[in-house]
């Protein structure tokens, strides 16, 4: 979970001025997740792509900042136009590499009913992913069970 939304530019990253926390389960917080960073190897150094500071290689595993992003939409009546969610998603989608030992996309979407779009690694490059928001198709429904999605997720 992240909040606040607004974020910053650099390169082909999103830097979010809010903090993002790993949830359990039960949706309490279980630490802080660093915001965003898409990195290229060069052999030397973790370089931050669009910019100008490198930092060394992490020796630990895991350290990686590919993430595993599962999305939830609210695709009821509530939510219009829907042009503009797809346009949210292509924006947002185009930002990070995508592909297996990199970051993977899935999408779920909810109004009344909880409908898994998309499973991690379903739209293994970004063209696919881009290519399947494009295609998103709403939901609808009359009511709008937020909290049963995020307990889903």
């Amino acid at each position: 979970a992240c909040a606040p939304l607004w974020s910053q530019e650099c390169g082909t990253s999103v830097f979010s001025s809010g903090r993002c926390v790993q949830l359990n389960e039960k949706l309490q917080p279980m630490g802080t997740i660093a915001p965003t960073a898409q990195r290229e190897w060069s052999g030397m150094y973790w370089h931050i792509l669009g910019c100008a500071t490198l930092v060394p290689l992490c020796p630990l595993p895991g350290c990686s900042t590919y993430m595993d992003i599962i999305l939830v939409l609210d695709g009821s009546n509530s939510i219009y136009p829907w042009e503009e969610v797809q346009a949210f998603l292509g924006n947002i989608l185009g930002r990070f590499f995508i592909g297996p030992g990199q970051t993977q996309v899935g999408v779920l979407q909810y109004g009344e009913q909880l409908v898994q779009e998309w499973a991690l690694g379903q739209h293994p490059t970004a063209q696919r992913l881009l290519e399947a928001a494009r295609n998103l198709t709403r939901q609808e429904g009359r009511e709008t069970r937020t909290a049963m999605a995020i307990r889903q997720a």
